[in-house]
């Protein structure tokens, strides 16, 4: 992101985390993933739609997409160089989350704290301070009675 870049929220990709609905955290999630890469801001926010557009609205949805599709999608969106490490990074960090946690409401409101979640995020391969920072940001209370940003 260019340091003059007005940072997106997620209203401004009509994301309403205050809703309390799942679906909310994962859109914000999936664009927090994209947002925390070295990419500019409109192409991320455009790949997020075409993969929101395009049916990866849950971490259990991108196992039934292929590399191929998944890079497809990709490219639709803005990206034209490490597709193929973004894919791989998407399809790691989806997977896990349902294999550790079940799903990511459970991840984050299992967090007794922001440092646990900030651990469990980072605990993904591709998730750095930056995509935790991006994410947790805007992290609701109501989705952890103890974590709060």
């Amino acid at each position: 992101m260019a340091a003059n870049e007005p940072k997106l929220s997620p209203g401004d990709l009509g994301i309403d985390l205050g809703s309390g609905d799942p679906d909310q955290l994962y859109r914000w999630f999936l664009a927090s993933l994209l947002f925390g890469k070295r990419i500019q801001q409109d192409i991320a926010a455009r790949t997020w739609r075409v993969l929101i557009d395009n049916g990866l609205t849950n971490p259990g949805s991108f196992s039934s997409v292929s590399r191929e599709r998944l890079m497809e999608l990709l490219t639709e969106g803005g990206y034209v160089h490490y597709r193929w490490k973004e894919d791989d990074e998407l399809h790691s960090v989806m997977a896990g989350i349902i294999r550790r946690y079940g799903s990511l409401e459970q991840m984050v409101k299992g967090a007794g704290s922001a440092g646990e979640l900030r651990e469990r995020l980072e605990g993904f391969k591709g998730i750095g301070p930056v995509t935790a920072n991006i994410f947790m940001e805007w992290v609701p209370r109501q989705y952890n009675g103890t974590y709060s940003p």
